[in-house]
């Protein structure tokens, strides 16, 4: 199930209509444990087999603990009508910090690809609906926005073409090709990696 599931998430396209089909970037990071992302998608996916169960999480970010008495209770509280409204996920806090987690428990015996499927479109309208439930819309955006940042430079490293990191934002990003391109020159400035008009320049 282990290999199944992996399979399921890397192999896609990046027009499909189902959000398992689309070709997620899968990193394991250790035995069992695995992170994927895809720039269009607005989470980070966790990936854990245990032996009976295949737990798919997403850390929302925001650690409860520290906040004020009256902050954690509204969090708290729209966590809970939120539990009781969304089908398969739970709002749940996990470490030392009350870090909020959106989690999806599937089990292994009976898992298909639809279902896999189904518990990912209920991670992303979870992660909407707790964005609006706490009117952090900006402060997500920016997240989000930052994320791609650190995928168009890990790009850069492994040695991308300006070609290449265009493409990459018009086709996974969903930014029209003048976008990229502006978004691009400013990433690239801000490493301090400079390029010639008309010629693109692989980076190391």
């Amino acid at each position: 199930m282990e290999e199944q599931v992996i399979q399921w998430l890397r192999e896609g396209r990046d027009d499909a209509q189902d959000i398992v089909d689309l070709p997620w970037n899968v990193k394991k990071i250790e035995e069992h444990f695995y992170i994927a992302e895809y720039p269009k998608m607005p989470f980070v996916l966790n990936i854990l087999f245990s032996e009976e169960f295949v737990h798919l999480m997403v850390p929302f970010g925001l650690e409860t603990t520290a906040l004020p008495l009256e902050e954690r209770l509204k969090i708290y509280h729209a966590m809970l009508v939120l539990n009781d409204k969304i089908n398969l996920l739970k709002f749940t806090l996990s470490g030392i910090n009350d870090e909020i987690i959106l989690r999806v428990d599937l089990d292994r015996k009976t898992l298909g690809k639809a279902e896999f499927n189904d518990a990912l479109t209920a991670l992303l309208i979870g992660i909407n609906e707790l964005v609006r439930a706490l009117k952090v819309e900006e402060d997500f955006a920016q997240a989000v926005f930052e994320r791609i940042v650190l995928m168009l430079i890990d790009r850069i490293q492994r040695g991308a073409t300006r070609d290449d990191l265009i493409k990459f934002l018009v086709v996974k990003v969903g930014m029209s090709k003048e976008e990229a391109e502006k978004f691009i020159d400013e990433i690239l400035r801000s490493q301090g990696i400079s390029k010639k008009k008309g010629i693109d320049i692989g980076y190391i």
